[in-house]
């Protein structure tokens, strides 16, 4: 139905016309009817109206001013006046202002308003196909713009487009803002490398597309249109970015408004999105250097949303990614063989505990973790696809990741506990291994157990089937051998680690239960 609004200050002619049943049979609608030009403007400033009828001689405002703001402020409404014999320059002013078609009032019937709506109505679809049309080739010039502008603002951002060159690109490319007050709003979707996957690539260009059409159209309705406040490029790897031009604007505080505003705009339309995103928010920055150092403050933020996961991230110049790698880290991966080799599960925990508690300090590149992760581990004999480094996109997701590959290494590392024993000895074994490196004896063994030290021996004896100080000097040594064969550890060292604080007693008993040297073994297991 076609809303409609009549305006008239003959109160009969008003409710003459609403008896009509052509309205109704023609698919149009008589939402309200004013008095005069005034009340009809103010009904339109509130309401969505597609056809007018109006009388030209009308109080306060007649309908020559009505058809003259309607059509100075662009709008698409239909006009029909209305007219009498002796209005005939009244018309024809009315129709060089805009109006699309006149009636008279004193031959207006059921059959000649019909014939009129039916002609207004083939002309009103007409109208609005081509508005479509044109609407339709301003989207295409501005997706044909986009690899120009990309070139641009890349441009910008490498610090290799300045001066009069910068210039001529930005009129070539369609650029009507000045971008010397800016500001970059960075987007990027969560799970990329999964999305590059799934997608094709003309797949990947078709979301682009669509996701920056309808960006912009958020961000105009927000900012404006007349300087073209904001453009939306993409810039490829699931990263958008709005550059937003605020060089109309003096004061600082309204910049700042405005680029909280076109954020939250941002942020409302990633919502809505069925893509996940983070959004990062630079300063706003002045100067022709300002475009470049708004995007490195949008991208510095990207790197810290690895650890915080806020809505939006504003730059702050105290947050800046670490890229070097914290101390803990290099001494994780510097000790893993080692610690596998010894056992040694809960000192690699301990150390990744560490490692986690300083990256969040420092916030450390994540990019350069992943990597770190994914060398540590190869060394340490773990295998993982390409997809498993992919989806880390958070510390929180490192750390989970990580667990799994020390339990992993570490599974079957210790002796499984033989079914069916004790409470007491169950503990004196979680004690001896955790404690082997260090001088224990059968009393700090019955301490942890909560036991006397006698029954604690006749209980090993009878449940492990060994004695307690044979059981501990063969766990030594086990953890030696694994030391000599998978480490480069020296001897001396080797000894110490497995509990033997002594090297020539460590040689001396190593000999006389395996029957060569800790040398000679090593020696061994290189050749086997």
């Amino acid at each position: 139905m076609y809303r409609t609004l009549v305006a008239d200050d003959d109160f009969l002619v008003r409710s003459y016309l609403k008896t009509l049943d052509s309205w109704g049979k023609a698919g149009y609608e008589i939402v309200d009817d004013a008095e005069d030009g005034e009340e009809a403007y103010n009904f339109l400033r509130k309401e969505k109206v597609d056809v007018l009828v109006t009388d030209l001689s009308m109080p306060v405002m007649d309908g020559i001013e009505l058809i003259r703001r309607i059509r100075e402020e662009n709008r698409e409404i239909y006009i029909i006046v209305l007219s009498c014999h002796d209005d005939f320059e009244y018309v024809k002013e009315a129709m060089r202002l805009g109006a699309d078609e006149y009636v008279l009032k004193n031959s207006l019937d059921e059959d000649s308003l019909y014939e009129t709506l039916e002609k207004s109505a083939r002309l009103i679809e007409k109208r609005r196909r081509k508005s479509q049309e044109q609407a339709q080739t301003r989207k295409l010039i501005r997706f044909g713009s986009h690899a120009l502008k990309y070139y641009f603002f890349n441009g910008l951002i490498s610090g290799t487009l300045k001066g009069q060159a910068r210039e001529e690109k930005r009129v070539e490319a369609g650029i009507t803002g000045k971008f010397f007050n800016s500001a970059v709003i960075c987007m990027f979707m969560e799970k990329w490398a999964e999305r590059e996957r799934q997608w094709t690539p003309l797949e990947v260009e078709q979301y682009s597309h669509n996701f920056r059409h309808r960006l912009l159209e958020r961000t105009e309705e927000l900012l404006g249109t007349e300087n073209e406040a904001s453009e939306v490029i993409y810039l490829g790897a699931g990263i958008f970015c709005c550059f937003v031009d605020l060089s109309e604007d003096c004061r600082t505080s309204v910049m700042q408004q405005r680029l909280t505003e076109a954020a939250a705009s941002c942020y409302r339309h990633c919502r809505e999105d069925f893509c996940e995103f983070g959004i990062s928010v630079s300063s706003v920055c002045m100067g022709e250097e300002g475009i470049r150092q708004a995007y490195q403050q949008a991208r510095e933020m990207m790197k810290i949303r690895f650890y915080e996961k806020k809505d939006i991230l504003y730059f702050e110049g105290s947050k800046k990614a670490d890229s070097v790698l914290p101390e803990s880290a290099e001494k994780l991966a510097g000790n893993m063989l080692s610690m596998k080799a010894g056992n040694e599960r809960k000192k690699a925990e301990e150390l990744w505990e560490q490692v986690l508690a300083d990256c969040r300090k420092r916030y450390t590149d994540g990019r350069i973790l992943v990597q770190w992760l994914k060398k540590m581990n190869q060394t340490a004999g773990i295998e993982r696809d390409s997809i498993w480094y992919d989806e880390i996109e958070d510390i929180e997701e490192l750390a989970e990741k990580e667990n799994s590959c020390i339990a992993e290494l570490f599974a079957g590392g210790a002796e499984e506990v033989p079914e069916g024993i004790s409470s007491a000895v169950k503990k004196a074994l979680e004690f001896i291994r955790e404690h082997y490196e260090e001088p224990i004896s059968l009393q700090d063994a019955a301490d942890a157990a909560e036991v006397n030290p006698a029954y604690l021996s006749y209980l090993f004896k009878q449940e492990m089937e060994i004695g307690f100080s044979n059981y501990v000097q063969e766990l030594r040594i086990n953890c030696a051998k694994k030391l000599l064969s998978g480490t480069n550890c020296k001897v001396k060292d080797v000894a110490l680690r497995s509990g033997f604080g002594d090297y020539h007693y460590f040689s001396k008993t190593f000999k006389k239960i395996t029957g060569m040297s800790p040398a000679e073994y090593r020696k061994g297991s290189e050749v086997s």
